[in-house]
C-alpha cells in the first residue's frame, strides 16, 4: 500500500511557509520577544522600550534584497509545477524520490507498480532482465529513463549515461516524456566525474546539456519538476569552478557549491545572475547560494575585494547580505567581528559610483553600525526617499532633537504609497508577484514610520498624535494602540476620538480563524476595547453601542440591565439583579470588563500574563499620573472575578442572614478568590460564620456552593417579619396584662374617690339647710 503524506502534514508547511512570509515582509522582519513555552508569537510593543523602539532600524529579509539582482526567464512554463513532497512507500517503510513521487500522480497504478518494480532491481542485470519482460507495456522513453536511474543510483555511471544519452537521442514524441529528465541526469554525471579530473571538458559537456534542456523548455516541453530553475543554479556553479581545482570528493558526491576559489569579476557577476533568477523564480537553491556567496565574498581579503566592487551586482549584493544582517553588527554595544569587517570593507566601497542609486541603504548600513556621522554624509548625495527622511528623523532623536524628529517622519510617510495611488498595470504571473512583494515591504515600512510617529508623540505628551498616528500604523502594532487608548487617555479624550475617527467596519469571521489570529478590523477592536472601558466605569447604557458581536451585545445589555434594576429596586429583587450581575461578571467577564493589557490581556483571552515579562518603562510625570488613574481595580489579574464577588457580597447584604441565599452568595464570592486572594476570601467567609445559618455543605464552602435561592429567602424574608411580630407579643404580653389590671384599678380608685367626694358634698349642702 503507498499514499502521500497525510493532508495535515501539507497543511502545516503551507502554515509555516506562509509564517515565515509574514515574518519576513511584515515591517521588515522586525525582532519579536522571545517566545513563551506553548504560546503564540507575541507582537513586539515599541511603547514598552520608546529609546530602542525609536533607535532601532529594522534589518531586511535577504530574500526580497536579492530580487532586484535577478534577470527576467528566457521561457514561460507550459504547466503549474508538480508538488514537491516526496512519497512514502508504506509497503517498504521509504520515501520515494521526487521523480517518483511525480510518476505516482503521472502514470496509472498499473504502470507505476511496474516502474517500481523497475527501480527497485536489486541490480543492472536484474533491471535489463525486467525491462525486456515489460518493454511493450510501458513508453520506451521512461523503460530506459528507468535503467539510466537504477545504474545511476548504483554509481555505474558509464551505463547510466548510454541509458540517458538513447533517452535524448529517441523521436521527439517518443522522449516528450523524460527528455529534460536525461538531459539533467546527463549534467550531474558530468559534474560527479569533474570531482576527480582534471579535465574541464566535463563542465562543458554538462553546461551544454543544461543548455539543450533550457532550449526544450523554451519550445514549449512541458517541466513539472522544474529542472529549468535547477540547471540555473548547476551553471553557476560550472562557472565558478570551471579551470580551478578539483573539489576533493567527501562522503556526499555531489555537493553544493564550495566558493572557496578565485572570483573572476566578470564571471561572478554572472553568477550572482543565475542564482538569483533562480531564488526569485522559486527554486530556494538559488538563495542558498547567494548566501554561500556573501559569506564568501565576507571572508575574502579587503585588497582581492576592490577589484570585485566594481562590480554594481557584487555591491548589490554585499548591500543586501548587510542589510539582512544588521542585528549582528554589534553585540554588547561593541562591534562584533562580523561589524568591524563590514566597516573596514566600506572603506574602500565605491561611494562614488553609487552615491545617487545606494546612498539611502549605505546609510542605513552606517548607521546600523553606529557610524552616524558618515551616515550623515551619505544621506546628503541620497535622493530623496522614505528611507532617507526615516534615517534623517532617527539622525535627530540621536542629536535629542524631538521636533526635528517629529518633521522628519512626516516627511517619510509622503514617500511610501498608499493603496489609492497603487499601479493598475498589468503584468506576468512573476512580474506581479515581485510587485506584490515590493508593495508588501513598503507597506510594513509604512506601519513602521507611523508606529514610530505616534511613539515619539507620546513622549512629547500629544497624546490624541499619538493615537492617530499607532492606529494608521495597523495590527502589528494593536497593543501600543490599545496602551494609549487603555491606559493614557481619558475615557471621555477616548469616547470623543472614537466616536469622531472610528466608524464601525463590517467584515466576514471565517468559522477557522484561531483566537489568537483575531482578524478583525482595528476599528472595532477600538470601539470594543472603549465598551469594554465604559463598562468598568458604570457607563452601561452607552457601553452597549461600542460592542460589535451580536452576543456581545446580549450579554452586555443584560448585565447593564442587571444592574440598572439594583439601582431602582430594594431587599430581595435587588439581590437578585446584584447576584445576576455578578454571575455575568464571572462568566463573561474578560469578554466585557477584561483589560486589553495588563493586568488582564484580554488580547490573549487571558491565557497569558505578561506583566513581569517586560522591565517597567519610566515614563513623563503627566503620563505617568494618567496611567496611575486608569489602573484596575483591584489592578491585579482577573480583576474582574474581584469585582463578580464584590457583587456577590453586596447581594448578600439584602437577604435574610439565616437564609441558604446568604451562605450561598458568600459561598460563590469565596470561592472566586479563594485560589488568587485568599485573605479576601477568609473575609467572606468569616462573614458567613459570624452572620450566617449552618448548611451541609459549609464544611466545603467556598469549593462547592449551591445556587442561591432567592424564593425561599422571600419566605424566609416573610417568616422573619412573622416571627419578629411574634417574638414582641411574647415579649409584650406580660406587661401589657399587668399594666391593664392597674388601670383598671386606677381606673376604679378615681371612680370611688370621685363618688365619696360627691356624696361628702351632698351631705354637705344637706346639713347646711
Amino acid at each position: 500500500m503507498r499514499h502521500r503524506l497525510n493532508n495535515s502534514v501539507a497543511t502545516a508547511s503551507t502554515c509555516r511557509l506562509n509564517r515565515l512570509k509574514k515574518i519576513s515582509l511584515v515591517c521588515l522582519s522586525l525582532f519579536s520577544p522571545a517566545l513563551l513555552a506553548c504560546g503564540p508569537d507575541f507582537p513586539l510593543q515599541l511603547t514598552l522600550d520608546r529609546q530602542n523602539s525609536l533607535s532601532f532600524l529594522p534589518q531586511t529579509a535577504f530574500s526580497q534584497r536579492i530580487a532586484p539582482l535577478a534577470a527576467p526567464l528566457p521561457w514561460r512554463y507550459q504547466a503549474e509545477p508538480a508538488a514537491l513532497e516526496y512519497l512514502w512507500d508504506e509497503v517498504n517503510n521509504r520515501y520515494l524520490s521526487q521523480t517518483r513521487a511525480y510518476e505516482n500522480s503521472e502514470l496509472s497504478e498499473a504502470d507505476f507498480a511496474l516502474v517500481n518494480a523497475l527501480r527497485d532491481a536489486k541490480d543492472l542485470s536484474d533491471a535489463k532482465r525486467l525491462a525486456a519482460q515489460i518493454k511493450d507495456a510501458l513508453p520506451q522513453a521512461i523503460v530506459l529513463y528507468s535503467l539510466g536511474a537504477v545504474a545511476f543510483e548504483a554509481k555505474d555511471y558509464a551505463s547510466a549515461k548510454e541509458y540517458f544519452t538513447q533517452v535524448i537521442n529517441l523521436p521527439d514524441e517518443e522522449r516528450e516524456s523524460r527528455s529534460l529528465w536525461a538531459l539533467y541526469s546527463l549534467s550531474r554525471i558530468e559534474l560527479i566525474q569533474s570531482h576527480q579530473s582534471q579535465d574541464n571538458e566535463h563542465f562543458t559537456r554538462a553546461n551544454g546539456y543544461l543548455t539543450r534542456l533550457q532550449d526544450e523548455v523554451v519550445k514549449g516541453r512541458i517541466d513539472p519538476l522544474r529542472l529549468s530553475l535547477a540547471s540555473l543554479g548547476e551553471q553557476a556553479y560550472i562557472l565558478l569552478h570551471q579551470g580551478q581545482t578539483p573539489i576533493e570528493v567527501t562522503q556526499a558526491e555531489y555537493e553544493p557549491p564550495k566558493l572557496d576559489v578565485s572570483l573572476n569579476p566578470e564571471v561572478i557577476n554572472r553568477v550572482i545572475t543565475l542564482y538569483a533568477t533562480q531564488s526569485v523564480e522559486g527554486d530556494s537553491g538559488g538563495y542558498d547560494s547567494l548566501l554561500m556567496l556573501s559569506r564568501s565574498l565576507m571572508a575574502k581579503d579587503v585588497n582581492e575585494l576592490k577589484v570585485l566592487l566594481k562590480k554594481e551586482k557584487v555591491q548589490q549584493l554585499l548591500i543586501a547580505y548587510w542589510q539582512s544582517s544588521s542585528s549582528e553588527f554589534a553585540y554588547g554595544g561593541q562591534l562584533s567581528d562580523f561589524g568591524l569587517k563590514v566597516a573596514q570593507i566600506l572603506k574602500v566601497f565605491p561611494t562614488d559610483a553609487a552615491k545617487l542609486d545606494k546612498g539611502d541603504t549605505l546609510a542605513a548600513i552606517y548607521y546600523q553600525l553606529g557610524n552616524y556621522a558618515s551616515a550623515e554624509r551619505m544621506l546628503i548625495h541620497a535622493k530623496p526617499s522614505g528611507l532617507t527622511w526615516w534615517l534623517s528623523a532617527k539622525l535627530h532623536l540621536q542629536r535629542g532633537d524631538q521636533a526635528g524628529a517629529a518633521q522628519a517622519y512626516a516627511q517619510a510617510a509622503k514617500h511610501f504609497p498608499t493603496q489609492d495611488n497603487l499601479s493598475t498595470e498589468t503584468l506576468d504571473a512573476t512580474a506581479t508577484q515581485q510587485r506584490a512583494i515590493h508593495r508588501d515591504l513598503e507597506q510594513a515600512a509604512l506601519c513602521r514610520i507611523r508606529a514610530e510617529q505616534g511613539v515619539l508623540s507620546l513622549e512629547r505628551g500629544e497624546y490624541l498624535d499619538a493615537l492617530t498616528h499607532l492606529l494608521e500604523s495597523g495590527d502589528e502594532y494593536w497593543q501600543d494602540i490599545a496602551y494609549v487608548a487603555e491606559r493614557v487617555l481619558t475615557t471621555d479624550e477616548l469616547k470623543a476620538f472614537v466616536d469622531a475617527k472610528v466608524p464601525l467596519q463590517a467584515y466576514d469571521n471565517p468559522e477557522d480563524s484561531d483566537w489568537y489570529d483575531n482578524i478583525e478590523p482595528i476599528n472595532n477592536r477600538l470601539r470594543y476595547l472603549l465598551g469594554r472601558r465604559l463598562l468598568r466605569e458604570g457607563t452601561v447604557i452607552e457601553a452597549k453601542g461600542y460592542f460589535s458581536h451580536p452576543s456581545q451585545q446580549v450579554i452586555v445589555a443584560e448585565y447593564a440591565k442587571a444592574l440598572t434594576r439594583a439601582t431602582h429596586t430594594s431587599g430581595i429583587e435587588r439581590a437578585s439583579a446584584y447576584w445576576r450581575a455578578a454571575q455575568i461578571a464571572r462568566e463573561h467577564g474578560m469578554e466585557i470588563l477584561g483589560f486589553e493589557l495588563a493586568p488582564d490581556y484580554a488580547v490573549y483571552q487571558g491565557v497569558f500574563d505578561l506583566t513581569d515579562w517586560y522591565s517597567q518603562q519610566p515614563l513623563a510625570e503627566k503620563e505617568r499620573l494618567r496611567v496611575d488613574a486608569s489602573n484596575a481595580i483591584p489592578n491585579k489579574r482577573f480583576h474582574y472575578r474581584y469585582h463578580a464577588a464584590q457583587l456577590a457580597d453586596k447581594a448578600s447584604n439584602d437577604v435574610p442572614h439565616n437564609s441558604q441565599a446568604y451562605a450561598a452568595l458568600l459561598c460563590q464570592a469565596t470561592g472566586w478568590v479563594l485560589y488568587r486572594e485568599p485573605s479576601l476570601a477568609k473575609q467572606y467567609y468569616q462573614k458567613y460564620v459570624a452572620n450566617g445559618p449552618f448548611v451541609p455543605w459549609a464544611q466545603h464552602f467556598g469549593l462547592q456552593c449551591e445556587t442561591p435561592d432567592f424564593a425561599s429567602a422571600l419566605q424566609r424574608e416573610k417568616a422573619n417579619h412573622i416571627a419578629k411580630w411574634q417574638a414582641l407579643y411574647h415579649q409584650l404580653k406580660k406587661p401589657v396584662a399587668i399594666g391593664l389590671v392597674a388601670m383598671s384599678g386606677l381606673a376604679a380608685g378615681v371612680i370611688a374617690l370621685g363618688w365619696r367626694r360627691k356624696h361628702r358634698l351632698s351631705k354637705e349642702v344637706n346639713n347646711a339647710l
